[in-house]
C-alpha cells in the first residue's frame, strides 16, 4: 500500500483485505495465493511498466487499487496485471457480485472478459456472465467490499505488516519486511 499517513494506510489495507476475502481468497494459510493486492495514488506508464516487470518475474497476478489522492478511503478504480504467454495483461477491472453468497469476480472494463479466482488461488479468465455486466452487480460488489473493509479496519491499524504490498513512486511492487524473532 502506498501512503504516508497511517489513517490512509489502514483504510487501504482494510480495502485490500476486503477485496481479497470477497474474491474468495483466504487470508493466511499454508499456501500463499498467486493473486497479490496493492494500492497506489495515481498511476502512470512508468509505474505500470515497472509493476508489470515485477509481475512477470514472480508469476503471480496483482490487483492494484488506484486512489485519487492520499486522503481517499476508497479506490477510484482497480487494475489487474496478469501473466500471459505473450507477456503481461494489464486491464482496468470492476468488481462484480454474481450472488449474495458467491465470491466476487472482476470484469474487464470493456465487458468482454471476466476474471475469477480458481480453486488453486490463481486469477483466471472465464466467459463473462450476463450478471457481471449489470450496474447493480458492480454496486453490490462495492457495498460488500466497503462493509467488509469497515469490519476489518480495527485489525488493520499501525504500520505495515508482512505480506502488505506497496507500489512505490517508481512502480516497484514490494512487501513489508518480515518481523524478526
Amino acid at each position: 500500500m502506498n501512503t504516508s499517513t497511517t489513517g490512509g494506510h489502514d483504510a487501504r489495507r482494510a480495502n485490500a483485505y476486503a477485496l481479497h476475502l470477497e474474491l474468495g481468497l483466504p487470508i493466511g494459510g499454508t499456501v500463499p495465493a498467486a493473486v497479490k493486492f496493492a494500492s497506489v495514488t495515481g498511476i502512470d506508464m512508468g509505474i505500470l511498466d515497472v509493476a508489470a516487470v515485477k509481475v512477470a518475474e514472480r508469476g503471480w497476478a496483482c490487483v492494484i487499487a488506484i486512489y485519487a489522492d492520499e486522503g481517499a478511503a476508497a479506490p477510484d478504480w482497480y487494475m489487474a496485471l496478469m501473466p500471459h504467454a505473450e507477456g503481461i495483461i494489464a486491464t482496468k477491472v470492476i468488481p462484480a457480485a454474481l450472488g449474495d453468497d458467491e465470491p466476487l469476480v472482476l470484469m474487464a472494463e470493456d465487458r468482454r472478459q471476466q476474471f475469477t479466482v480458481s480453486e488453486c488461488g490463481r486469477l483466471m479468465a472465464v466467459p463473462v456472465e450476463a450478471a457481471a455486466r449489470r450496474t447493480r452487480s458492480h454496486r453490490n460488489a462495492a457495498e460488500r467490499i466497503a462493509a467488509t473493509a469497515e469490519a476489518l479496519v480495527p485489525f488493520c491499524t499501525g504500520g505495515p505488516t508482512p505480506g502488505d504490498l506497496f507500489v512505490d513512486s517508481a512502480g516497484n511492487i514490494r512487501t513489508a519486511a518480515p518481523f524478526s524473532a
